[in-house]
């Protein structure tokens, strides 16, 4: 038997014996006993038990303190057993209070290790958000740039059957678990319908928009206007505002919303009015999503700066 299965069977033989007899004085003093208990061999055996069991929880509660008094090491020091020893007496006198203490210690550090990951997800999502559209943004700006040599030879029924195939199947293509894909996919999809109605239906906005109310409709509308802007494109994009409520969606509003300031197209009654409605995006907007907000509001103050 090596020196590492002496020194585990110690601890274990410790916990053992001094949690049963911790249990014991606790039920003959009544340290920590329920009030009006009934004193038998059966309460004896529960708290001599329960005893023991809070005894094989002071390894846990030392590891959550960062203590290395039972660690194994070449140097240890075998006065640590008695000191290992205490500790599982007092526990077991007071084994109620201190399994009930620990048992929300752990509830409660369970609970910040989940706040901490949400936090910490939400975290890399944003980030893969503000970087997936700085790579998007370009690929827009070269798009816009294009946009007069798009072939026209698709007519304009074929036209919109593609724009609709690809807005009915927005959700459903989009629902994938992977969140910077997810992203992606959108933004692919939205400049591909966006372009469709740039280039073929620019004078039919708002009818495809009170024909097909659907978000994925919306975000076309809303790519459409960012890669053609023009003096209908506020009132548009204020529509979409009001019914859009994907964050990627609001995303690319408050993008084209910047587009159009700095194109010349939105005056200060209009600068006052979209400030308003991009304000609600911030019910439960993530960080991206409010950092955006507060780039627009900031275009919006250089046309009215009583914003």
């Amino acid at each position: 038997m090596n020196h590492l299965d002496i020194h585990l069977l110690t601890l274990i033989s410790i916990i053992a014996v001094v949690g049963a007899f911790g249990g014991l004085l606790n039920y003959l003093h009544n340290f920590d006993t329920v009030e009006n208990d009934q004193k038998n061999k059966y309460a004896k055996y529960r708290y001599i038990f329960l005893g023991i069991g809070a005894a094989i929880l002071v390894p846990l509660f030392l590891k959550m303190i960062s203590s290395n008094l039972i660690e194994d090491t070449p140097e240890y020091n075998n006065s640590n057993y008695l000191i290992f020893a205490g500790f599982c007496l007092i526990t077991a006198i007071f084994s109620r209070r201190f399994i009930n203490t620990l048992g929300e210690k752990i509830l409660e550090a369970a609970k910040n290790a989940e706040k901490t990951s949400k936090d910490t997800k939400a975290q890399i999502e944003s980030a893969q958000m503000e970087l997936t559209t700085a790579q998007e943004r370009i690929e827009d700006v070269r798009v816009a740039v294009n946009m007069n040599n798009v072939s026209t030879d698709v007519s304009e029924q074929e036209s919109m059957s593609i724009l609709l195939g690809l807005v009915n199947s927005f959700i459903e293509k989009t629902s994938i678990p992977d969140y910077a894909e997810r992203l992606k996919l959108k933004a692919e999809l939205g400049r591909r319908m966006g372009q469709i109605i740039a280039t073929k239906f620019d004078l039919q906005k708002n009818e495809l928009l009170n024909k097909h109310p659907k978000e994925g409709m919306y975000l076309a509308l809303a790519y459409s206007v960012d890669l053609r802007p023009d003096s209908l494109g506020v009132s548009l994009l204020n529509k979409l505002a009001k019914v859009s409520s994907q964050h990627y969606t609001k995303y690319v509003i408050l993008l084209a919303y910047r587009t159009l300031a700095s194109s010349g197209w939105v005056n200060k009654h209009q600068a006052k009015e979209v400030s308003q409605l991009i304000t609600k995006f911030r019910i439960q907007a993530d960080k991206a999503l409010l950092r955006n907000i507060d780039d627009t509001i900031s275009v919006l103050k250089f046309i009215e700066p009583e914003i």
